[in-house]
């Protein structure tokens, strides 16, 4: 997806092909590109910690930029001429404890995430899921556990370590990476008490029981086994939107930085969109659920094939086709 601008540069919608810039939404690794770049200051800053790989571009006219609740820097980008297009990225209504909630854009067109786009993902309030998580981590420690957390780097750790820290009263080990995060977050007004795991702090924490927060992908059964062996009791825990409807081997919190599917829901209504098109996950669920209520959707796919066919979706004005175009 790609938008040419008034100015003829093209701005391509979290793609670099065939764009003079890149929108980048939030600074997950699976959305990352480097070159130039526009996007928030907080996502561009957590995505190029080196200062050296990528160039942050203003455009001070044809795209507004709103809050996405996803992760701290999160955004929608919204534009326009005569037809309002958004498209939300990653986002989630509810607010977090490091993330403001998403901004409900009215919009002609609207461009959606729907990776939890089903009934079976309602998530409870942030203070729910965090006062089970203290729960469960203060019970593993007053009965002789080290704790181990898998949590994205960014986003769901800083989420994880607020809560410890609030609820909990605890201080955490946390990872190499998830610290080099941390320093953004806090560059931005948001306390994060940790120690980094290698350092004088976290060697003397370590040596009564203890909470270590660790990338996702590294609770698994080789680290578990090898964490086993240095601190014998220890307890695993991810936490996962998934885990709403899916049984993993540790003990996981649907901790989720996505909207779930009322809310979903109450963004295509509040919109005011006259077309929906699912993004991700759930989309094709998504898609036909919305249609059966009534809208106009669409699985991105879809349309993505109907534009390059030339299908029109919509009816437009030629001066609006030649000031804003959406092309595949």
């Amino acid at each position: 997806m790609r938008i040419i601008l008034s100015d003829g540069r093209v701005l391509g919608i979290e793609t670099s092909k065939d764009a003079d810039i890149v929108y980048i939404s939030h600074a997950h690794s699976d959305h990352s590109r480097k070159g130039n770049i526009f996007s928030s200051q907080q996502t561009f800053d957590l995505l190029n910690l080196d200062g050296k790989t990528s160039i942050l571009h203003k455009i001070d006219k044809d795209v507004i930029l709103h809050p996405a609740g996803h992760i701290l820097g999160s955004t929608q980008i919204e534009f326009t001429n005569g037809h309002t297009v958004v498209y939300t990225g990653d986002m989630k209504l509810r607010e977090g404890f490091t993330s403001e909630r998403a901004k409900i854009v009215k919009c002609d067109e609207l461009h959606i995430d729907c990776t939890f786009g089903h009934p079976d993902f309602e998530f409870d309030s942030k203070e729910i899921i965090a006062d089970r998580i203290d729960r469960w981590t203060r019970t593993r420690l007053m009965t002789g556990n080290n704790v181990v957390f898998g949590a994205y780097s960014v986003g769901k750790a800083q989420e994880l370590i607020y809560i410890l820290n609030k609820y909990s009263n605890i201080t955490p080990v946390v990872d190499q990476n998830i610290e080099e995060k941390c320093k953004v977050y806090e560059k931005y007004g948001i306390r994060l008490d940790r120690v980094v795991i290698g350092s004088k702090e976290a060697a003397e924490i370590m040596k009564d029981k203890f909470v270590y927060i660790v990338p996702f992908n590294l609770v698994n059964p080789q680290s578990e086994k090898w964490l086993t062996t240095q601190y014998k009791q220890v307890s695993f825990a991810i936490v996962t939107g998934w885990a709403k409807k899916y049984r993993y081997r540790y003990h996981a919190f649907p901790l989720s930085d996505h909207s779930g599917f009322s809310e979903i829901l109450k963004y295509v209504e509040e919109s005011g969109a006259k077309e929906i098109i699912c993004h991700y996950g759930n989309a094709v669920f998504m898609s036909k659920y919305l249609r059966s209520k009534g809208y106009n959707s669409f699985v991105d796919k879809e349309w993505e094939y109907r534009k390059r066919c030339n299908e029109p979706l919509r009816k437009s004005s030629t001066k609006e086709q030649l000031m804003i175009s959406i092309q595949t």
